[in-house]
Order: C-alpha cells, then sequence, then structure tokens
C-alpha cells in the first residue's frame, strides 16, 4: 500500500551555555484528573513583573493546530490575590498582581481535547491517557514575557516530575529517566521546541562514539522489534557524525508513539531541540524502509538547516531540503543502513526524477519559492525544491569527482560551508554558494546555476548521465492520472483522451460519487464511482503512462560510478 509521508521540518536545535543570566522558572508537573478524565496539573514559579502585570505566552496557534487553549483548565493563582484574562488572538495570558513580589506561582491543568484513537491528526495536540502522555512545550509550559524580553532569551529552568507510578518512565528533550531537572541558559525557542513524554515507554540508551541517543518508545508494533530501530538509529547517528566530523552533541532523544490508520501507512517527524519526535501507523503497511528515510533525512537537518543556515529561508530550500535528501540517499547506501545500499540509491533517486519531471510546477522560477506560496497547498510546489536540489546536489557532486580527477566531492563542498558557518556565522545564499563551490570545479557555476536553480529550468538528464558515465534507460512508466480534477475536486474538468482513464471509461464532466487511488503508485488501481445522469458508473485503471524519461540503470557499473 501507498505510504503517506509528513515530514513536519523545524530546525534541530541545541540548548547554548554562552550566556549568564538570573532568571530561574520552576515547573512541577504531576497526574491530575479533570472531568473523569487523565490531565496533567502544572505549577509554575518565578519572579513576577515588577509593574504588577505579568504576561505568560501560551500560543493558540502553532505548528498548523488551533485553540489550543481550549487544553488550559482551571488555571489560577496559588500564591496571591489577582485577576486572569485571556487573549487568544495574541497567544497570552494575562496576570494583574501586587507590585513587587518576590515570587508568583500559577496553576493550571492540561487535558486532552481530542477524542477516538490517535490518528496523525491530532499527533500535534496533548496527548494525556491513562497509561502516557504525549506533549510539545509550546503547548504545555506557559513562559512569563518579560523574564525572555529582560534575560535576552536566555533563562534556567527547573523542572520536577511528582505522583506517578514508579514504572513511569520520564523522557523528554532535556534527558531522560530524572524526576529532576535542571535546565541551564535555555532560550524561549529552545524550550519551547521541545517533546516531553510520560508513562509506559520503553527507552534504550544508545551509545554512539560515548554520546548518548535516546530512543523512547511505546507500544506493541506489527512489522518490527525495538531491536529494529535502535539498530537503524545507531548506524545512522553514527554515519552522519563521522561525515560531518562532529560528535560534539552529548545527549539526543528519538521518540516514537503509534498511530491508527485502517488502509496504507503514514508516519510524521518534526525536528526538535537535541530530539526528534515521530509517530508512525502501526499496521502491517508501514515499511521499515521508510522510517529509514525518516529518520536520515530528519536528523541530517541537525547540520544543514541549524548549523549551515539558509539566508533567506524558502529560496534556499532547494539547498536545506534538496540536498539534505540527495546526502539521505548517499549515506543511507554508503552506511548499508538496514541492507539498504546503491541499488536503493538508484531505485529513490529514479523516482525523484519521476516526481520532478511530471510535477506541474516543474519550471516554476525560484523566485516564487515564497512563504505564501509553499505553504498554499497547490500541487507539487512542497516537493519542488526537495527534487529540484536533489539532482543539483547529484550532478555537482559528480562534477567536482570529475573535474578534480576524484580527490574531491560535494563532501568536501559541504564540510567547508559547515566551517564557514561555525567560523563567521555564514548562511546560504547563492552568490556565496556560487563561489565557495566555483573552488572546486574547473568552469564558473553561475551559468549553470542561474539556469537551473533561478530559473528552474528542467537539466538535461541525458547529457548529464552521459557526462559522468552512467548507464540508463532512455524511456519509463510513470503515475499518471490522466486527468484534471475541477476545482472543488467533486468532477473532471479535463481529460487526456489518450490516458488509461479514458480506455477504462472515464469522461470529461463526470461527477464523483467515490475516489480512491494513491498519489505516485502506478502499482495500485486506482478506482472511481461516477454519475453520468442518473446511472452510477464503476471505473478502475492503472494510473500509469510512458515517457522519454532517462532512469539511471540498477547495475554494476552505475554503482561503481556512484563511487559510495
Amino acid at each position: 500500500m501507498k505510504r503517506l509521508i509528513t515530514v513536519f521540518c523545524l530546525c534541530v536545535l541545541f540548548f547554548s551555555c554562552n550566556k549568564e543570566n538570573n532568571y530561574n522558572i520552576s515547573y512541577a508537573v504531576s497526574p491530575s484528573i479533570h472531568e473523569s478524565a487523565n490531565a496533567l496539573k502544572v505549577k509554575t514559579s518565578f519572579q513576577p513583573n515588577s509593574t504588577g502585570e505579568t504576561i505568560l505566552l501560551f500560543q493558540d496557534k502553532a505548528w498548523g493546530q488551533d485553540s489550543l487553549h481550549n487544553v488550559i483548565k482551571d488555571i489560577k493563582l496559588a500564591s496571591e490575590n489577582g485577576k486572569i484574562e485571556v487573549n487568544r488572538d495574541s497567544g497570552w495570558y494575562s496576570i494583574t498582581h501586587p507590585k513587587n513580589l518576590d515570587v508568583l506561582e500559577v496553576e493550571y491543568t492540561i487535558s486532552q481535547d481530542t477524542e477516538g484513537e490517535l490518528t496523525t491528526r491530532n499527533t500535534y495536540r496533548p496527548i494525556i491517557q491513562e497509561d502516557y502522555f504525549h506533549l510539545f512545550s509550546h503547548n504545555f509550559f506557559m513562559l512569563p514575557k518579560h523574564i525572555i524580553k529582560d534575560s535576552e532569551d536566555n533563562f534556567n529552568v527547573n523542572l520536577s516530575w511528582y505522583n506517578f507510578p514508579d514504572d513511569y518512565k520520564i523522557a523528554n528533550s532535556f534527558g531522560s529517566n530524572q524526576h529532576i531537572q535542571v535546565i541551564n541558559n535555555v532560550s524561549e525557542e529552545e524550550f519551547h521546541t521541545a517533546v516531553f513524554v510520560g508513562g509506559d515507554f520503553r527507552v534504550h540508551n544508545i551509545d554512539v562514539k560515548g554520546n548518548d541517543v535516546a530512543f523512547i518508545i511505546r507500544g506493541e508494533w506489527e512489522v518490527f522489534q525495538d531491536s529494529t530501530i535502535v539498530n537503524v538509529l545507531k548506524a545512522t547517528v553514527g554515519a552522519q557524525r563521522d561525515f560531518w566530523q562532529d560528535h560534539s552533541q552529548d545527549y539526543f532523544a528519538v521518540t516514537m508513539i503509534p498511530t491508527v490508520q485502517e488502509r496504507g501507512s503514514s508516519f510524521q517527524g518534526s525536528g526538535l531541540t537535541n530530539s526528534f519526535a515521530t509517530n508512525a501507523s502501526n499496521n502491517e503497511y508501514l515499511e521499515v524502509e521508510g522510517l529509514v528515510y525518516l529518520f536520515n533525512h530528519e536528523l541530517q537537518h541537525n547540520w544543514t538547516g541549524h548549523i549551515i543556515k539558509n539566508d533567506d529561508e524558502e529560496k534556499q530550500y532547494w539547498f536545506s531540503e534538496g540536498f539534505t535528501e540527495y546526502y539521505t540517499l548517499k549515506n543511507i547506501a554508503k552506511a548499508n543502513i538496514y541492507g539498504l545500499d546503491e541499488s536503493n540509491f538508484i531505485k529513490e533517486f529514479n523516482q525523484f526524477i519521476k516526481e520532478l519531471y511530471t510535477s506541474p510546477v516543474k519550471e516554476m522560477p525560484n523566485s516564487e519559492m515564497t512563504y505564501d506560496n509553499f505553504w498554499s497547498g497547490k500541487e507539487g510546489i512542497q516537493k519542488l525544491p526537495y527534487r529540484r536540489g536533489a539532482l543539483f546536489a547529484f550532478y555537482l557532486d559528480n562534477k567536482i569527482k570529475k573535474d578534480t580527477n576524484g580527490e574531491k566531492s560535494l563532501d568536501d563542498l559541504l564540510l567547508n560551508f559547515k566551517e564557514d558557518a561555525l567560523k563567521t556565522g555564514q548562511k546560504i545564499d547563492h552568490e556565496y554558494f556560487v563561489k565557495t563551490a566555483n573552488k572546486y570545479l574547473k568552469e564558473d557555476l553561475k551559468s549553470f546555476f542561474d539556469q537551473h536553480i533561478e530559473k528552474g529550468q528542467l537539466f538535461n538528464l541525458e547529457e548529464i548521465y552521459q557526462s559522468f558515465g552512467f548507464e540508463f534507460d532512455s524511456k519509463t512508466k510513470v503515475y499518471d492520472l490522466g486527468f484534471k480534477f475541477s476545482e472543488d475536486r467533486k468532477s473532471i474538468a479535463e481529460i487526456d483522451n489518450s490516458s488509461e482513464a479514458y480506455k477504462a471509461g472515464l469522461r470529461e464532466g463526470d461527477a464523483f460519487k467515490s475516489i480512491s487511488y494513491f498519489r505516485n503508485a502506478i502499482d495500485y488501481k486506482a478506482e472511481f464511482t461516477v454519475l453520468r445522469g442518473e446511472k452510477e458508473i464503476a471505473v478502475s485503471y492503472y494510473p500509469v503512462s510512458e515517457m522519454n524519461l532517462p532512469q539511471l540503470k540498477d547495475n554494476i557499473h552505475n554503482k561503481a560510478q556512484l563511487g559510495f
């Protein structure tokens, strides 16, 4: 069955220890009950604002979710009399209180506001069940606004977890199996971009060259044992840190919870402070290979996205996402993670090519890659910089190897970017990228870069493959639904008369009663029931067509050419 992959890419962050501060915020968390449902009680104490008004930040809209204030119950002052006012639009709670207090104590309860079985639709809201809890800190811990402002984003946090059962595991972005935690010199962004879990989790501590990688998982999974993912993570983290010559992070957490899905499979991941939080459908259709991809892509963002930053975020997605895609496949093959080798690279890279060259926006100029456009939901836009950038990375990797007689590769250029980022804070912009890349090339890259990245023109694949000595097939089968939906997706606006859809009986103007198909899957039938007049007509077909599109051959010659 086709899988749905959602990668929610927050930049993976590390909390720093280079700013002194005098502010401390304490949180005491304990299990509670609200209206017969499991909940968490939070008691926070801190130095209040001397003006007599303290604002506590708690976003009502975040990470694609809204109405997050619904999860807050029974908020009250525990130490003084005062008044609490809620402002959902601004994402805060305003507290009026006596001036010049030494300490202000506030209590509130967090409750789950979704019902039914856990699906991917509600994993970014608080999950609080009898057996476990799973929350992200931005919808868990309120932060005093004046402390963030006055401390230049640095403060200390004391966390205590009490009255939980003895066998209850506590783990998060800042440590595992600790009921008392002290987090020094953390910023609002770092603290509010973290995951916190507790309950019937299993914590596996993985040693990677003396550093701790904690794999934190719950549930009995149908298609893998814990040890399978432990081995994948150990190989992934080790290979990436070796490549980047960076084993500086002494703690990193990966959390994983199961979701319910009847048909097909799906998984999501979020890169966070010192951590990666993921969930996946727990059924027979889940593919470990997909999880290998997810972990390798997201953990790569520790460097391409966190250390090496984009100067203009969306405008350099071809780098931060596209080069990450390329190195996801390359590192998996080089390290033979989960037994996936160059054959997997060739298969997945060929799929990237298919998705790029059949995209409705395949030649969209990079100037149109804006925040609003990227998140507009228009078909193909979100995947465009991933696919375009991955193909560009493949070209540049092989071009550098050719121009330096194999002495250098794209690896050296990326390490060059990392060195500059650490030394001077250099970000990726187009002028800097081309100038730095030219140090490894015989010819100026600018013309090629402007043509294929800036202007968005498609690459000449035959010319590229021939130039670097790769063998390829000229034609391939690609996913082709065969028609265009109307704007409301309730009928067929336009149909290709040569398509499998037309041959199966679909016609322009047909109204849909039912729709079932897997995007980009040519091995599963698309099935529709359409209304034509008063008649219901059932139609099914394989959504595929053949096109002239070079595809790398999976053979010994090409594997050797890849040079992994």
